[in-house]
């Protein structure tokens, strides 16, 4: 494994095993760039020498599409995993050097499945599918990367109850903002289930800097955040790069028309 050294907040001893820190990046809201954060901090984070995963907890599969694959061609997906049909060894593919357990619309069935059996022999722990899964395969990797969809279904709950840390990203519009405290709400929910889960911070997103709405509701965020000091915003944002966005369409990660990632995952980490 890579070393963890560079890193924050990761408590390895000589007497422990080196686990993977596991990161959901959530928002109760869409279109904020969550599967654009989580494939380029993958791309990031193995550039820089990390042994690096990403599981797709949304059943669009958007994942899949990033990296150019065809969701279609998948045999076995995490749904597959999550009812107990497959193993994570079995579903693993690679690019651009990340492992990649990815998803396709077989996932929007584990809701009424899991509901329709519970408290079953197949999901005794419903709650926990997710965090047993990623048990199978937590200390081959540094980093675990979980995309979400945004909703507060058994998928969703699923990953941020697995998850050591979570990023929000958000659009620095009014709704997104908005939209911070329902994705907060959420999380405070999973927290007192008793999920040792830490929020990371704020992430603006897809920020068009020269726009005058995006100047103003950027210092608006960071002045909502000044006083809350669990909840940091920071300083590295995403801006809006239509080269970047036609290299994610050709399934071309592209950290190059994006080094803001790149800046992103050194901040977020503390990597020099």
């Amino acid at each position: 494994m890579a070393k963890h050294t560079k890193t924050t907040n990761i408590a390895n001893t000589p007497n422990t095993v080196k686990t993977a820190r596991i990161i959901s990046v959530a928002s109760q809201k869409g279109g904020v760039g969550k599967t654009a954060t989580v494939t380029n901090m993958a791309v990031g984070l193995v550039s820089l020498g990390y042994k690096t995963a990403i599981i797709d907890m949304d059943a669009q599969g958007h994942i899949a599409f990033s990296f150019g694959i065809k969701k279609i061609d998948l045999k076995k997906t995490i749904f597959d995993v999550l009812i107990g049909e497959a193993k994570m060894k079995d579903i693993k593919q690679n690019a651009f050097g990340v492992d990649l357990y990815l998803s396709n619309n077989s996932l929007s069935d584990l809701s009424p499945k899991v509901m329709a059996h519970l408290n079953s022999k197949q999901f005794p722990a419903p709650k926990y599918l997710l965090k047993n899964a990623i048990g199978q395969i937590k200390t081959q990797y540094d980093y675990i990367l979980i995309d979400t969809s945004p909703s507060n279904d058994i998928p969703t709950m699923n990953s941020l109850l697995a998850s050591t840390d979570i990023i929000i990203p958000v659009l620095p519009e009014g709704l997104s903002i908005d939209g911070i405290y329902d994705t907060l709400f959420l999380i405070k929910s999973i927290q007192e289930q008793g999920a040792k889960v830490n929020i990371l911070g704020l992430l603006p997103t897809m920020v068009q800097d020269h726009t005058n709405l995006h100047h103003v509701m950027l210092q608006e965020l960071r002045k909502r955040f000044a006083e809350t000091p669990d909840i940091k915003v920071f300083d590295t944002i995403i801006k809006r790069a239509i080269r970047h966005g036609l290299a994610q369409s050709n399934g071309e990660p592209d950290i190059k028309n994006a080094p803001e990632y790149l800046s992103f995952v050194k901040e977020v980490f503390a990597i020099a």
